[in-house]
């Protein structure tokens, strides 16, 4: 079952956000056609598929809470035949998946909060009439309203915007007769009268194919090629896009390859007494302005002979510390690395290897202290803890179900039909997820109080 979530984590941890990031791009950047619908629809299938994959895991073999996914990765991580003062492994692994799965969440978050702007505010597909236009050798001109109907008012002003059905004359290439066009435009101070003018895109071989008009020529053109969004619009939605998913991705350390551990790397001998915050000492210009630290965060203490060194995890240090507690091994990192921290790994003579940093500060500290050469053991082989890797058994079924709510209300914004129903769904389906995750919370204890109360009517024995 822990090999099954693993795989399952990291599978869905690469498709899920690759296949929000292709339907965001597809349903931005391209223009009607059979290639944005099956683009956008391929790429919903998948993110439903990694979210129908997480429920039937989860409903299949039990959810566990995330105290218990972190002691069965311990678990799976340990080796039976390890022995206390095992020496230092030659190899250490590297820590991809970690990098992966917190690089995930950080460009997924603000990929579905664009696509969601992007499907409730957009519009889905063009016109019929569009269409026949763009496949036509159309050209865009200003021409003078010849009649108003059917104006519709967004407010009580008489310079609210308004939509109005706006007739022109068409003039023909052929027998020179104008020909009656009428299309629907909004308008944003009132609506325009006649004799006032509009860029109208119109095919002059063919006038009886209609008209297209809008404000803009821009905006024309972002009908006839059938762009949910006008290219403006689009570029700043990409931008956005862009500045916030690199902006969460700041907080993410970078991936840790595998390495070769050498003869002049720090080696500390380190038990793992319990977790602590740290607090940075100020450097630089915060230390001559008021002495203050710059930044504090949780660490593991580990003590060793040259004194308690704190090891920060990517994970939780509340959940992790109770399992690790009592724990013997090796820190071990390269004093050629600097930085705020410094990448080391606590190396438990139980067999596993746990990824980590280490304060620059105290990593400088250490390394300048006399030290021994490393005694290395080419043979030994050690387990990589992945503390996050079964994430898939720990998300409530509330939220995957939620999710699957947000799946349909993306697909029901992918159809091509507008109106004012695409802002609303575009909401429930960002809103779903924490609205059945706090109703399942709600629920949860009265469906408990169900299941006791027939043990506490039966009659004593």
């Amino acid at each position: 079952m822990s090999a099954g979530a693993v795989r399952l984590g990291r599978c869905v941890t690469v498709a899920g956000p690759s296949a929000l990031i292709v339907l965001t791009g597809g349903w931005l950047f391209l223009g009607a056609g059979p290639v944005r619908t099956g683009v956008v629809w391929a790429a919903l299938a998948v993110v439903a598929a990694c979210v129908l994959a997480l429920i039937g895991h989860v409903l299949t073999g039990g959810r566990a809470s995330p105290e218990q996914a972190y002691a069965s990765a311990l678990d799976a991580a340990r080796d039976p035949a390890g022995r206390p003062g095992a020496p230092v492994p030659a190899a250490l692994h590297s820590s991809r998946w970690t990098w992966a799965r917190i690089t995930a969440v950080a460009v997924a978050v603000p990929t579905a909060l664009v696509l969601s702007v992007c499907l409730g505010t957009a519009d889905p597909d063009r016109s019929p009439t569009a269409t026949r236009i763009a496949g036509a050798d159309y050209v865009i001109k200003e021409l003078p309203v010849a009649a108003v109907g059917n104006v519709v008012r967004a407010g009580s002003s008489s310079r609210s915007a308004a939509t109005a059905d706006y007739t022109v004359r068409l003039p023909s290439a052929g027998d020179g007769k104008d020909v009656s066009a009428t299309f629907r435009a909004e308008t944003r101070r009132g609506p325009r009268g006649v004799g006032d003018t509009f860029p109208v895109a119109f095919a002059p071989a063919q006038p009886g194919l209609g008209a297209v008009g809008a404000l803009t020529s821009a905006e024309i053109e972002t009908q006839l090629e059938g762009r949910t969004l006008s290219h403006g619009s689009s570029l700043f939605a990409a931008v956005g896009w862009a500045v916030v998913a690199l902006a969460m991705l700041g907080v993410a350390s970078p991936p840790r390859r595998a390495r070769r551990v050498q003869g002049d790397w720090v080696a500390l001998r380190a038990t793992v007494t319990g977790a602590a915050e740290h607090v940075e000492p100020p450097s630089g210009s915060d230390a001559k302005k008021d002495g203050k630290s710059t930044s504090r965060y949780k660490c593991l203490t580990l003590n060793t002979e040259a004194g308690d060194v704190p090891l920060s995890l990517a994970a939780s240090h509340e959940r992790a510390t109770p399992l690790l507690v009592g724990r013997a091994g090796w820190l071990v990192w390269n004093p050629a690395a600097t930085g705020k921290k410094v990448a080391a790994d606590f190396v438990a003579d139980e067999g596993w290897q746990l990824p980590g940093r280490v304060p620059g500060a105290e990593a400088a500290r250490v390394a300048a202290q006399p030290r021994g050469p490393v005694a290395i053991d080419a043979g030994r082989q050690v387990r990589l803890l992945e503390l996050g890797g079964l994430w898939p058994r720990t998300v409530p079924v509330s939220v995957l179900l939620g999710l699957l709510l947000s799946v349909a209300a993306a697909g029901a914004l992918l159809l091509p039909a507008d109106g004012g129903w695409r802002v609303w769904t575009a909401v429930a389906g960002v809103a779903a997820p924490f609205f059945v995750w706090m109703l399942g919370g709600l629920l949860a204890p009265a469906k408990a109080s169900e299941d006791r109360a027939p043990v506490a009517g039966e009659p004593a024995a």
